[in-house]
């Protein structure tokens, strides 16, 4: 009977061994390397907001371009195909100096359409952006220049684009 006794005490003692939990360095450990990836995920996703935010402002200020080139197109005036000087001096008129501000009372069609383009600039990109329009009526090339300030975001604070096509 004494040999029965003696193996059931070292098999008791054996599985003691053998079921050991994690101890309170492990449980450290893993909690040190969770919260850096939980850290390094957090500022991941911080970057992408900010790229975001600044690639949205640059689609803005390209469709905003685009729209004012094409608002010169559709207020060109019917004979502007068959007649030079209507046409030289339609696009012409749209000519707009640097504009970082809406001015109210438009008066005429063209006052009128840059003072929306510039209003709808600040309101799509940014309330410091600027806008100009340089319309050669003689060879009916228009230049579109946009300028935003991205710094309030972490980006560059003289941000530009440019937009040149033949009306």
């Amino acid at each position: 009977m004494m040999a029965t006794t003696n193996r059931s005490r070292i098999h008791r003692m054996g599985g003691r061994r053998n079921a050991t939990g994690a101890g309170l360095l492990e449980v450290l450990v893993a909690v040190l390397v969770m919260g850096i990836g939980l850290l390094g995920i957090a500022a991941t996703q911080s970057a992408t907001l900010r790229y975001s935010q600044d690639s949205m402002g640059r689609s803005q200020a390209v469709i905003a371009s685009y729209a004012m080139l094409d608002a010169i197109r559709a207020s060109l005036p019917d004979d502007a195909a068959s007649n030079a000087s209507a046409r030289a001096q339609a696009i012409g008129a749209y000519s707009l100096a640097r504009a970082c501000a809406s001015k109210g009372g438009g008066g005429s069609l063209v006052k009128e359409t840059q003072q929306a383009w510039v209003a709808s600039l600040q309101e799509s990109v940014g309330p410091d952006t600027c806008g100009t329009v340089e319309c050669n009526g003689a060879s009916g090339v228009c230049v579109i220049t946009v300028e935003w300030d991205e710094s309030r975001t972490g980006g560059a604070a003289d941000n530009s684009i440019v937009t040149r096509s033949r009306i």
